[in-house]
């Protein structure tokens, strides 16, 4: 099966590596839209627009099914009960459980005003909503001295926590920083529910590959790089888990 998989940026790279563990005999085509990178900033109106646009080429390219590694684009449009996507879709979308946990929400600006975070805010979560991360990750290339010092100046980040939810893709760059800040037990990132979520349409065997795809100037070599990355952490974590038990 061709799976198309897309976000802002570099952000759904950690979506594209999970999928690749779960289902690694399958054809991907990874769609960067770094051209409008961050999302977190924009409006509802306008994540319409690219997510037809984007759903629309991905087909093009040959995807039988879209996976959105955007936590907005999911919150903003895919839990939104009017929204009918044209094609068949899977969203990733912030995990939390206030009700239980003392949970922080890392979120965007426009996630923040979705109904889904407005519930879990209204349950006991504590938001940090900041518009700039998401970009300044993007710029980096995942995580950088600027966003540390950014981060530990953040009053919401140097508090015990028991959960940190966070709710952008591109926020999983820091999440070593943020256990270490707040002392979380756990942090949630939506991969595995993602996952899934997009397993319920995966069918069938393609071979094996990988495309990167972009709407803005072309950064194969730059994602090829960070990816590989994102690959490897993925499983020296796995392995520390593994030791761990």
């Amino acid at each position: 099966m061709v799976i198309g998989v897309t976000d802002s940026g570099i952000g759904g790279l950690w979506l594209l590596s999970a999928l690749r563990e779960r289902f690694p005999n399958e054809r991907y085509i990874y769609y960067s839209d770094n051209q409008f990178v961050p999302y977190g900033i924009r409006n509802s109106d306008f994540l319409k627009d690219r997510f037809y646009t984007i759903s629309d080429e991905l087909k093009k390219a040959g995807a039988q099914i879209t996976v959105v590694g955007c936590n907005t684009m999911g919150v903003t449009l895919g839990l939104d009960p009017d929204f009918k996507p044209p094609s068949a879709v899977s969203w990733i979308y912030p995990e939390a459980y206030p009700e239980r946990e003392d949970t922080l929400i890392m979120t965007t600006p426009l996630s923040a005003q979705s109904h889904y975070i407005k519930t879990l805010s209204a349950e006991g979560a504590e938001l940090l909503c900041d518009g700039a991360l998401a970009g300044m990750s993007e710029a980096s290339g995942g995580i950088s001295p600027e966003i540390e010092e950014r981060l530990c100046g953040m009053p919401r980040l140097n508090r015990k926590r028991t959960a940190v939810t966070l709710g952008c893709t591109h926020y999983i760059y820091f999440a070593e920083t943020v256990a270490r800040l707040t002392g979380a037990v756990r942090i949630y990132d939506g991969l595995q529910g993602a996952v899934e979520r997009a397993a319920r349409l995966i069918t069938g065997e393609e071979e094996q590959g990988l495309e990167f795809v972009f709407s803005g100037s072309d950064e194969s070599e730059r994602y090829s790089r960070i990816f590989s990355e994102v690959v490897g952490k993925r499983m020296r974590t796995a392995e520390k888990r593994r030791g761990n038990r």
